[in-house]
């Protein structure tokens, strides 16, 4: 689809649209509603196209090794959510609907990217401060650099003032999350939102710390206090009561259980996850609009099923996908080498 063709719906609408999905009981209110969400969510690909170009290129300029970048249009249950846990938010200016993830190797990657993002020649405005979590990890353990961009297109200026959130993470801060998410998807709740178990919850926190020594970086606030001998020792009491790192070792979904769609389409991707039965299936598009129509009706079909996780994504080729969001593959090779290395 042109870029000029895409209708923007108005601020006024997808604010009310945003507090009906939340409040309103009446079904035709929420079905209208969530046309205006899947309209508005899906005008975000605009500038997510033009930031993910940007630091490809910045990227290769900077001459990093096998750096990830990939894009994503958040969930409409995640969206609810976020709505519903926030009662003062409002939809058009909620800061992540449109997301860009870029994975690197190091801290100082990290901060040498970011700068860049700083630097005269990039036109878009930054949403000043970011959320820098590893210089301050969320109490939770999570580690990552949040920075919201907003859009800015002179020969299209509707589309200005559209936030991304760009994430620029390790490696290392990468594979954490997707345990936390991938065990989320196992148990069918939202660690990541703070629902579960204690003990999995501290679990995940000494984990974090963990890495975060091995980064020379600040540890979750909770843990600061404590030794790495300490922290190893209480680490490995809970896997031993609660066999976490046993879970996640050999859920993977296999080649033989990943089925594509439309495999010469590169240019974005509605993956479903059949966690139960430990399937991926992935339909590729080249047309934007086509992409999210069906992301849309997807989501409607298995809103009430715990089992089905439906996401639209851009990352290039499978392999890239598969690196950029494991957690959609049940795969936590990454962070079960990295655990067992440090607590060995």
């Amino acid at each position: 689809m042109d870029v000029g063709s895409y209708i923007v719906p108005s601020r006024n609408s997808v604010r009310k649209a945003g507090k009906a999905l939340v409040q309103s009981s009446d079904y035709k209110d929420k079905e209208e509603a969530l046309k205006i969400l899947s309209n508005w969510r899906a005008v975000h690909a605009v500038p997510i196209n033009t930031l993910q170009s940007f630091l490809r290129t910045k990227l290769k300029s900077l001459k990093f090794s096998s750096p990830i970048v990939a894009q994503r249009l958040k969930r409409t249950p995640s969206i609810i959510s976020k709505l519903t846990r926030f009662p003062s938010m409002d939809l058009d200016r909620m800061q992540d609907i449109g997301g860009i993830r870029v994975i690197v190797n190091t801290i100082q990657d990290v901060n040498k990217l970011y700068n860049e993002l700083n630097s005269s020649n990039f036109k878009h405005q930054l949403v000043l401060p970011p959320n820098d979590y590893i210089k301050s990890p969320k109490p939770d353990g999570y580690r990552s650099l949040h920075q919201v961009v907003k859009y800015k297109n002179l020969k299209q200026p509707k589309f200005d003032d559209l936030r991304i959130e760009i994430q620029i993470r390790t490696k290392l801060q990468h594979s954490w999350a997707t345990a936390v998410e991938t065990l989320g998807m196992l148990e069918k709740c939202s660690l990541k939102s703070g629902e579960g178990d204690e003990k999995v919850k501290t679990f995940f926190k000494i984990a974090s710390a963990l890495f975060s020594m091995q980064e020379n970086s600040p540890i979750v606030e909770e843990l600061e206090n404590f030794s790495k001998e300490k922290l190893v020792e209480k680490f490995k009491a809970l896997e031993k009561e609660l066999s976490i790192l046993r879970k996640l070792e050999g859920i993977a979904v296999s080649a033989k259980h990943i089925q594509t769609v439309n495999p010469k389409f590169s240019g974005y991707h509605v993956i479903q996850l059949f966690a139960d039965v430990g399937k991926v299936r992935l339909i590729a598009f080249d047309d934007l609009s086509d992409a999210e129509s069906f992301y849309s009706i997807k989501e409607q079909e298995t809103k009430d099923n715990q089992n089905i996780d439906v996401v639209l994504m851009s990352a290039g080729a499978l392999k890239d996908i598969k690196r950029a969001y494991p957690n959609y593959f049940l795969d936590t090779k990454d962070f079960l080498k990295n655990i067992k290395n440090i607590t060995s």
